[in-house]
């Protein structure tokens, strides 16, 4: 589905990311972040995939000296002291050797950008972090914190283009947070039917992704998106990036549901974007 201009119900705005430890493979992803796909009810459209291995020691030696790693690569995100600064970052692998200890390989969420053979450290646990005030970011809309860093990442991007901010709807984060819900204890993933609003949805897996990191990965799919035509790229996806700057697009409600080492996130949108014919702002 490469044309923005359909009806809002014909609109569905996926992403996914799957992650096995200790491999990865993830889908659409500028390498490491969540994946993005856009489908409506009768195709998907998927990219090719980015497999990820850990790297260890294999000499006999090593095999049975090597300790427990202090850093399980869990997909859970961590904190990396880099130029005197604490930056969030995802474990990729790891190396251990009796000299040495374990180094491990880390890419920042911030840019994607990739540093191997980090040193225990300079790193810190996202619990630790949080303990010592260094992590803000929060990875649910559970509380008021949350919540406005979900608004505040959608605004930052409709800022850009110069489109009224939106504000949160307790009654569309219920609505989205049931059909999170559902979509976990089933074991699916797609769109609500009979939708009257629009929908953006994000599924990962062995990961814990925030608010911000959410909304960022859909908003990217503006180097996709052509105004003029107001079309994507052929093999593209865009219709996250425009649903998210949708001007007439005023409220939204998010919710997320986690289990079995998986999460789904869905955000609503009234009125909804994606209408046909019509340009988002």
């Amino acid at each position: 589905m490469t044309d923005p201009k359909r009806d809002f119900r014909g609109w569905i705005a996926i992403a996914g990311a799957l992650l096995s430890i200790p491999t990865a493979t993830w889908l659409n992803i500028p390498t490491v972040s969540p994946a993005a796909i856009a489908i409506n009810r009768r195709d998907a459209i998927k990219s090719p995939t980015d497999t990820l291995r850990e790297r260890v020691s294999t000499s006999p030696l090593h095999h049975a000296q090597r300790p427990t790693p202090p850093f399980p690569l869990d997909g859970k995100p961590v904190y990396v002291l880099q130029s005197g600064k604490w930056q969030e970052a995802l474990l990729m692998g790891y190396g251990w050797s009796s000299q040495a200890g374990f180094r491990y390989d880390v890419r920042y969420l911030s840019d994607n950008r990739t540093e191997r053979g980090v040193l225990v450290d300079r790193l810190l646990s996202l619990t630790e972090a949080q303990r010592r005030g260094i992590a803000k970011r929060v990875y649910d809309v559970s509380n008021q914190t949350g919540i406005q860093q979900m608004v505040n990442a959608h605004n930052e991007w409709r800022t850009r283009y110069g489109v009224p901010a939106v504000t949160w709807s307790p009654q569309l984060a219920a609505y989205a947070q049931e059909w999170a819900n559902t979509l976990l204890r089933e074991d699916r993933f797609g769109h609500r039917p009979q939708s009257p609003y629009g929908e953006n949805l994000a599924w990962a897996g062995g990961q814990q992704m925030s608010p911000e990191r959410v909304v960022r990965m859909w908003g990217e799919e503006v180097k996709d998106y052509n105004y003029t035509t107001n079309t994507c790229k052929p093999g593209k996806v865009c219709g996250h990036y425009t649903q998210i700057v949708w001007r007439n697009t005023k409220q939204i409600g998010c919710g997320v549901a986690r289990g079995n080492g998986k999460e789904i996130w869905v955000c609503n949108y009234n009125p909804p974007g994606n209408v046909i014919g019509r340009k988002p702002y």
